[in-house]
């Protein structure tokens, strides 16, 4: 029996009895993606834009002809692939024949050339596979050409992907009768097991959600291709294992809208059917078939059909839907999952107060121009080989910037696609102007060595509450010299936001404050303004330095996302809040609070480091940050650490969080102490205590609590004791990350995870 390019997980028979049974609905959308094409068909000349829609409609047309049998999938399939093999090249305004519109219908044509060929006359099936030679050998060669340089050897780029994966396709389909198919197989085979070995463990993309979801589906193209062809196993890859979940942590409270960071078209055309059930099926990820039958259920695949930007879109991955489904997997709803997300390698951190369509998210940037494996693996490459890999177009100059979503209002926004690269458009730092690396091109980080670079430097949760730390000292020109500028920003549990930067140069400098919003902040006096966006209010208190200066800028932020389509504009309207110190200054520190659920903002009088309160009828935060090494210190505080966030509710306190930190007291009563810096969250409960601490080294920790009950269960770091006449609890543990539980009638267990 005849075995097919791309369908050799099951015989055709078994696929035909999958559309019948548990793929009817996906077999479905297919057939309705498949009949869209039978009253239309391409230009006659080749338009002023992008075809790679061409490859994608002749894919599904001839897999629903494949599976149904049906003559007029076959009859629109041979009329578009006609069409297609008529343009004298593949591609008209950027890069005829050598890039994402070849790669794109080598991969569609190249799939329906081995699925068709028995079912196409002669003369049809020869004048493809000679168009297939002609159109893949002119990629091969452009390939071979620009060793080194441009999309082949940009291994983090999706032009690279995409390149390949359909240079690759062209070849398995045409290897029988085409000898030099195997050397274009042999070199992309040799590229996806360098890039893939290239991308972050974590999961995450420098290119942001929107081109996420467009370049990384070919990296499962390519390796559920070879597997099938060649046996040959790319899928235990950290990257694809943990990349749902970089997409999903960009997502905003109602999992549809998303922290836009990179370049992206909207902030909605970023989710993909295929890609979600692939990654279910290969990796068994529960949330992944959730969300992908969660958006079937709320209409949000039929919105995304209809107004996605990204292109050629949902629907045209149709037949991939198909292939990829898995229903087997169980669905595993996200509130399940942690409330944040550290992605390392990107230097980003998600965090949201809960998993519910009204929640409060927040995503902190901080880290290195294409993350921080790309930035150094791709300079390491091009000394060692002199070549220019590095191309990360669609990053931005937004070092120690964030976004603030609250329910389907967007309170702190990004840019999204920009032509020109700016610091200005996002909310960080200028100096004297001037933003982060070599802002204003299309790349902002072209001929950058590998000195250059932020860097995050810490993240902690607990429940809701988040700490994030970056360096940004290092993505400024050096003749600025800007020795310090680092971020803390603490989430706190979606109810504020606060942020302390401190900055310091070798010479002064004006230093500007930027929030990005989509309406202008109203200033309310004092430092205070109000910040508005749909039913969301929030008010930002600048509490230091004092005598701030304020401006709003309106910002008209342009781009054409693709060069295959001059005339495609896109264009938004965003508002910077300036805030500026009267003069000119070495060093600097701004304490700003953006407060969302209607707190009294009090700073307070600090010995040492910068405090303040938030005071609602409820809760209670008292937050304070050291300015050096010697901590916070005011009438009712005293930490040796980095920061510290304590909570009251009703007059109670209930959470205990600091960083770096050997010791804590309030209210003159020692609350915690370690014999060296351990980062520490701790929440008090009924009759207990609960929490975790990272710690560097083994250490001992004590801290307040009631007395455990009876019962003890002992971990890898030996069981929680307690100490009547001092009040407290105390525990070994080890480096890494411990989680305490202690309670009366409860088990008592320190477990190092």
């Amino acid at each position: 029996m005849r075995e097919y390019l791309f369908l050799k997980r099951h015989s055709l028979q078994k696929w035909r009895s999958l559309a019948e049974t548990t793929h009817s609905s996906q077999f479905e959308r297919l057939l309705r993606q498949a009949d869209s094409h039978h009253g239309n068909l391409p230009p006659p000349d080749h338009p002023s834009d992008s075809i790679t829609y061409i490859g994608t409609a002749v894919l599904n047309l001839a897999l629903a002809h494949l599976l149904a049998g049906d003559p007029a999938h076959l009859d629109a399939a041979s009329r578009w692939i006609k069409r297609a093999i008529s343009y004298p090249h593949w591609g008209k305004e950027r890069m005829p024949d050598h890039d994402l519109d070849a790669a794109w219908l080598l991969f569609g044509l190249g799939l329906a050339y081995d699925w068709l060929k028995d079912a196409l006359p002669s003369g049809e099936r020869d004048a493809l596979r000679d168009k297939l030679i002609l159109q893949g050998k002119k990629l091969y060669d452009f390939a071979l050409a620009t060793k080194g340089k441009w999309w082949s050897s940009a291994y983090w780029q999706n032009h690279n992907w995409i390149c390949y994966g359909g240079l690759a396709t062209a070849a398995y389909a045409l290897c029988d009768e085409y000898s030099e198919a195997g050397r274009w197989a042999t070199r992309a085979k040799d590229n996806f097991i360098r890039s893939l070995s290239y991308m972050a463990e974590d999961g995450s993309n420098y290119e942001g959600p929107v081109y996420w979801r467009y370049g990384v589906i070919w990296f499962l193209i390519y390796a559920d291709l070879l597997q099938q062809e060649m046996g040959e196993n790319l899928h235990d890859s950290e990257f694809l294992r943990n990349t749902f979940f970089y997409r999903l942590y960009m997502s905003g409270p109602n999992l549809v809208d998303t922290a836009n960071f990179g370049d992206c078209h909207d902030r909605r055309s970023a989710h993909t059917a295929a890609v979600y059930a692939r990654l279910a099926g290969l990796y068994n990820i529960g949330e992944a078939q959730w969300l992908y039958h969660h958006f079937y259920r709320s209409g949000e695949w039929e919105r995304e059909g209809v107004e996605g930007l990204v292109k050629p879109g949902l629907w045209a991955e149709s037949g991939l839907e198909f292939l990829w489904y898995e229903q087997e997997v169980g669905a595993s709803p996200v509130e399940a999952l942690p409330r944040s997300r550290t992605f390392a390698d990107l230097g980003l951190v998600a965090m949201r107060s809960s998993w519910n369509a009204d929640a409060v998210t927040m995503a902190f940037k901080c880290g290195t121009p294409n993350g921080m494996k790309a930035w150094h693996s791709g300079h390491a490459l091009n000394h060692s080989r002199n070549w220019q890999t590095l191309s990360a177009g669609h990053d931005h100059p937004d070092a120690n910037s964030f976004i603030i979503i609250s329910g389907d209002d967007y309170l702190a926004v990004d840019d999204g696609y920009a032509k020109e690269k700016r610091t200005r458009n996002h909310s960080t730092l200028l100096v004297d102007g001037r933003g982060q690396y070599a802002e204003g091109t299309k790349n902002a980080f072209r001929d950058l060595d590998e000195t250059w670079g932020a860097r995050l430097e810490a993240s902690v949760e607990l429940e809701g509450v988040v700490y994030a730390r970056g360096e940004a000292a290092r993505a400024y020109e050096r003749d600025l010299e800007l020795r310090q500028f680092t971020r803390e920003a603490l989430f706190l549990e979606g109810e504020a936001v606060v942020l302390r930067d401190v900055i310091s140069a070798d010479v002064p400098h004006h230093y500007e404050w930027l929030l990005q919003t989509d309406a202008p902040a109203e200033p309310k006096g004092n430092g205070c303004f109000t910040i508005k966006s749909g039913a969301t209010e929030c008010q930002l208190h600048a509490l230091h330095p004092s005598g701030i200066a304020h401006q709003v800028h309106e910002q008209e932020i342009k781009a054409n996302p693709t060069s295959a389509k001059p005339d495609w504009i896109i264009s938004n309207t965003q508002y910077a809040l300036a805030l500026r110190p009267p003069e000119p200054r070495q060093d600097c520190a701004f304490f700003v609070i953006l407060d969302l659920a209607g707190f009294n903002v009090e700073s307070k009088r600090s010995e040492r480091g910068v405090a303040t309160s938030l005071i609602g009828e409820v809760r209670q935060w008292q937050l304070g940050f050291a300015t050096g090494k010697d901590g916070i210190l005011t009438e009712d505080l005293n930490v040796d650490g980095r920061w510290f966030a304590g909570r009251r509710t009703n007059g109670q306190l209930d959470h205990v969080l600091a960083g770096e930190v050997t010791s804590i007291w309030l209210d003159g009563e020692l609350q915690f102490v370690a014999d060296r810096p351990v980062d520490v969250a701790l929440t008090k409960w009924a009759g207990g205590m609960r929490g975790n601490i990272t710690a560097v080294d083994t250490t001992w920790i004590r801290f307040r609590s009631s007395k455990p009950g009876s019962d003890s269960c002992s971990g890898r770091n030996g069981g929680v004791h307690y100490d009547a006449p001092t009040g407290m609890a105390w525990v070994q543990v080890h480096a890494g990350k411990t989680e305490i539980a202690v309670g009366r009638g409860t088990q008592a267990d320190g477990r190092h995870i």
